[in-house]
């Protein structure tokens, strides 16, 4: 076998791909934003790339806004913080950035991934190597809601993967190795999700969702936030059901006693309010709740002027 030809400039951009899934991105390398998904590049040597020493964010769009925005930015913030990473041009900087890319996509709904990185120095691990800090926006479309395409809901397991622990457990870094694992243990499953289950067996989350359940009494229970990352949506979809007057608590749920649920959701980014109708080969009855809080969440995504952010 020959050697690999070494390509002039010319020759590596003419065997790009021409299409991506990119619709937009912005890099602080460059100071600018690109449409061609052939541009759409991260430096190697970003410790973002090579040693996952970043933080990051998906910010999901609908109708003209951003929704929650102001949320995600601020755990942009608190991730970077507890890495000892310092924000590049400010959040209000990079919320007019989110915009902009999400206004040059002319998509109605789409998603959009904030990368905060260690920035590009050499390949070692030291993070002195990396003078300042990478920023890199892309606009990408969004998946549909999951409950269009799950109309019966969702299957789910619980997982064999270790989960994160600690406080790295409640930071969004670019290491999403446990993460990744989940779900292809989900896929080889024939699983929507598996959800973790910490040291003394407690529940924890999903790969990026977030779990909410309602117990016999009828009262909303979520897990403890020590061992898991507190999702942007599931604390608002909270928010909104508290305002309506149901009755949430916080704490501990163990294996056996989600087993014994008689309702359960995944609740995210993209999945909204999901409905679960199995958790390990076990039929759940119909939902009574998860219909109402997906209802106030769209009414919220759509029409609430305080947590959206339009960029026209």
């Amino acid at each position: 076998m020959s050697d690999p030809q070494l390509l002039t400039l010319d020759d590596w951009y003419a065997r790009l791909p021409e299409t991506g899934k990119g619709l937009v991105m912005y890099s602080s390398e460059w100071g600018g934003l690109v449409t061609d998904p052939r541009l759409m590049q991260v430096p190697v040597e970003d410790h973002l790339v090579h040693r996952g020493d970043g933080v990051f964010e998906t910010l999901l769009a609908e109708e003209g806004a951003v929704y929650n925005l102001e949320a995600h930015l601020q755990r942009l913030q608190r991730s970077a913080e507890y890495l000892g990473i310092s924000v590049p041009l400010g959040l209000p900087n990079i919320g007019k950035h989110v915009l902009a890319c999400f206004r040059h996509s002319e998509r109605d709904r789409a998603l959009a991934r904030l990368l905060l990185g260690r920035g590009s120095g050499g390949f070692g691990v030291n993070p002195a190597e990396c003078p300042e800090a990478s920023l890199y926006i892309i606009v990408y479309p969004a998946p549909p809601p999951f409950m269009e395409t799950h109309p019966d809901g969702a299957k789910i397991g619980f997982s064999q993967v270790p989960p994160k622990s600690g406080g790295l457990a409640r930071v969004k870094t670019c290491n999403y190795i446990p993460n990744a694992l989940m779900k292809l243990e989900a896929t080889e499953r024939g699983l929507d999700f598996v959800i973790g289950l910490d040291a003394d067996g407690q529940v924890t989350e999903s790969f990026t969702e977030n779990l909410l359940a309602v117990d016999k009494q009828g009262i909303l229970r979520y897990p403890n936030p020590t061992q898991l990352l507190q999702g942007t949506t599931l604390q608002r979809v909270c928010d909104l059901a508290q305002a309506q007057g149901l009755s949430l608590e916080q704490g501990p749920i163990s294996r056996a006693e989600l087993m014994e649920m008689p309702e359960i959701m995944m609740v995210g980014t993209t999945a909204y309010v999901s409905r679960v109708g199995e958790l390990e080969g076990k039929a759940l009855p119909p939902s009574r709740l998860q219909p109402r809080l997906s209802e106030l969440l769209q009414q919220d995504i759509r029409g609430n002027a305080q947590r959206r952010s339009p960029w026209s």
